[in-house]
């Protein structure tokens, strides 16, 4: 900030605000101006007008005092005159070079913005100097604090496309180049997702390291907690992506670690591998050991859509060839050939596949995709032994799940092919609380599907004499699921259900027909306490709810509406809040849209009002003159098939309300 000190001599005929002289000081507008002013001026609603004129006015200003201050109208701008300096835009005082200064100034003390394409800061040397600088910046402390920097640059861009700082070299030289006796000659940090130090090629090498006599890189993380890789490297062309090569005897690749993985591949392809090893002789591909009882030789790891560890036979046709061959009991050692697990308890995928694309044969001797043999004709061993350790019995939860993805074949075969034997073909045992077998369709099949070739029974459930259990259970757990529960069909005339009892069960007690009529040794009994009938109603089935009077509607047939008047001849019912009984004239497989389940019959919750007077228990009950709501009876004025009922509860409330009331329109 530059001060000004204006020295002039104001001859003023002041009529307006008053003028104060204290010891010397003028003062404008106050009485008391303050003590560093020789002239103050005081107003909230003028200024200080000084003297204004063009630019070549001001330049004709005959010997200008040192000071003197104007307003150019030209420039739009204030001027004020030095001494031996002349003229001097306030805001735009010029730059004499070298400039040198020195401030202690925690804010910034040069700051250059540009608002267009141009450069805001550019430092240009010509020379041919060694080690000379266009732009330097220098931190001349001997202990600066940490990330102290001589030279930042920082992109304020939330985007991809910005740089922080660029360096760029025309010829073979260094783009940006770093030295330091112990330190880091180059430090780059990425705050967030970004790269440290990005190294860029189009047609060379990004980045190349080399030494004499020490590493020529050494990568590392030196944070414990951190569980990123230290290096990462990937390419999309078809290219190794990392190429090791050795002319000594020494190991192309040497991988050491306490707790980890001495070599870690993963792959995201399917078609490819996270490690591959090629033998051109006589020898193993691959071959890892160790002599620890819990880690493996070899560790294969996939995280995309490839093989941690894959073995195949590529040319062979020998049929004996093997893609992965595991053994046990050479040189008479124990344990087992092969061992697959899963330690993660959300991974839903299988542990262990085998497929194959062959035909097989017909008695599935040959090309399965896993055979499994015991063969010893004294072993107690199964063949196949699958178990499952989980406190869940949702679905997948199995010790052996088969799958059908064709559209033949069976998810799974049982066959007991001994025709001499007695045994059957599956035995389902749960000792606990689970299902013996459990079978679901998931589109149109059938969950369990059984035939009888024989005289036998398709399916056969029953409960030994020691069980409490049932032989069979039904149930529907979707409640959007209107299907039937079960459903059983004949294509004869004999009938369609028939049900037993007794001990032995000897007695037929029930049965349903091929017509769909029912017989019942017993009778039935019903949980509702009424009988109904659906009917049609005038306007939408919204607008009614149960324990409305229902009347016979004067505008369609066979419809009903809410009563509408006292004492009113064409009550039929009432609206039925759980028929025992529902009678139809519709199919039964009509879900009676459109219709209202009309009690006639039975004990059935009812609206009543007071307008006939309270209601005592026994009242015989016709229609008011409120639609769809009952009230007490008048037995001077009841007509014949007006009576809706009996009342079976006392009612004495001034607002429409429910009761019991046992219905027999008559």
């Amino acid at each position: 900030m530059k001060k000004l000190l204006l020295k002039t001599t104001f001859g003023l005929l002041l009529s307006g605000p008053f003028i104060t002289t204290v010891n010397a000081q003028v003062g404008v507008g106050t009485l008391t101006p303050d003590a560093s002013a020789q002239l103050d001026v005081t107003s909230e609603t003028r200024g200080v007008l000084v003297s204004r004129m063009t630019s070549a006015q001001r330049i004709a200003i005959a010997s200008p005092a040192d000071g003197l201050l104007v307003y150019d109208t030209d420039t739009k701008g204030f001027w004020y005159h030095k001494a031996g300096t002349g003229w001097t835009q306030i805001n735009n005082a010029t730059l004499s070079l070298p400039y040198i200064a020195n401030e202690n100034n925690a804010g910034t003390l040069f700051s250059i913005a540009n608002q267009s394409d141009g450069t805001s800061l550019e430092g240009v040397n010509n020379s041919t100097t060694s080690s000379i600088s266009a732009v330097r910046g220098i931190i001349t402390s001997t202990a600066p604090g940490g990330f102290a920097t001589a030279v930042r640059g920082i992109n304020s861009g939330t985007g991809g496309l910005g740089v922080g700082v660029w360096g760029s070299q025309e010829g073979s030289g260094w783009g940006v180049y770093g030295s330091t006796p112990s330190g880091l000659g180059v430090y780059g940090n990425a705050t967030a997702a970004g790269y440290g130090v990005y190294a860029n090629s189009n047609t060379g090498t990004g980045l190349n390291a080399t030494s004499t006599n020490g590493i020529a890189a050494n990568i590392s993380i030196v944070n414990n907690s951190n569980n990123n890789n230290v290096l990462n490297v990937s390419s999309v062309g078809n290219g190794a992506v990392v190429n090791v090569t050795t002319t000594g005897i020494g190991a192309g690749v040497r991988s050491a670690t306490n707790g980890g993985f001495g070599v870690h591949g993963i792959t995201a392809e399917q078609t490819s591998a996270g490690i591959v090893g090629d033998n051109n002789g006589a020898g193993e591909a691959i071959v890892g050991r160790t002599t620890s009882d819990i880690a493996g030789a070899i560790v294969g790891r996939n995280d995309g859509g490839g093989y941690g560890v894959r073995g195949f036979v590529a040319t062979s046709t020998s049929g004996s060839a093997i893609g992965v061959y595991g053994q046990v009991g050479i040189n008479s050692s124990t344990g087992r050939a092969g061992r697959f697990e899963n330690y993660n308890a959300d991974n839903t995928g299988n542990t262990l596949e085998v497929e194959t694309n062959g035909k097989g044969n017909v008695d599935n001797t040959q090309g399965n995709a896993a055979s499994f043999l015991v063969d010893n004709a004294s072993s107690r061993a199964a063949a196949l032994r699958a178990e499952v350790n989980t406190t869940l019995n949702n679905f997948g939860a199995a010790g052996v799940f088969g799958v059908s993805s064709g559209t033949g074949g069976f998810a799974g075969l049982f066959h007991a092919s001994n025709s001499g034997g007695n045994g059957p073909a599956l035995v389902a045992i749960a000792d606990g609380n689970g299902n013996g077998i459990t079978a679901n369709a998931g589109i149109g099949g059938n969950g369990v599907e059984a035939t009888a070739d024989g005289t036998g029974n398709a399916i056969y459930a029953w409960t030994p004499a020691i069980s409490n259990g049932k032989a069979a259970q039904f149930a529907n757990f979707n409640t959007a699921n209107t299907n039937p529960v079960l459903t059983a069909e004949t294509h004869s005339t004999g009938n369609i259900a028939l049900f037993k009892s007794g001990n032995p069960a000897t007695a037929n007690v029930a049965r349903i027909d091929a017509d769909g009529k029912g017989f019942f040794n017993g009778g039935t009994q019903n949980s509702g306490a009424d009988l109904a009938e659906a009917f049609d109603v005038i306007k939408e089935v919204s607008e009614y709810e149960p324990g409305d009077i229902l009347s016979i509607a004067t505008t369609k047939d066979r419809t009903v509406e809410k009563s509408n008047g006292a004492y009113s001849s064409l009550v039929l019912g009432v609206y039925a809040t759980k028929p025992g009984v529902l009678l139809t004239e519709e199919n039964i497989d009509s879900n009676l849209t459109g219709k209202v389940p009309m009690g006639v019959v039975g004990v059935i919750p009812t609206k009543v009002c007071k307008e006939g007077g309270a209601i005592l228990r026994g009242d015989l009950l016709v229609t008011s003159s409120i639609p769809g709501v009952a009230m007490k009876a008048d037995p001077d004025k009841v007509k014949a098939g007006q009576i809706i009922g009996k009342a079976l509860q006392n009612f004495d409330d001034d607002q429409v309300g429910k009761i019991n009331v046992f219905v027999n329109v008559k």
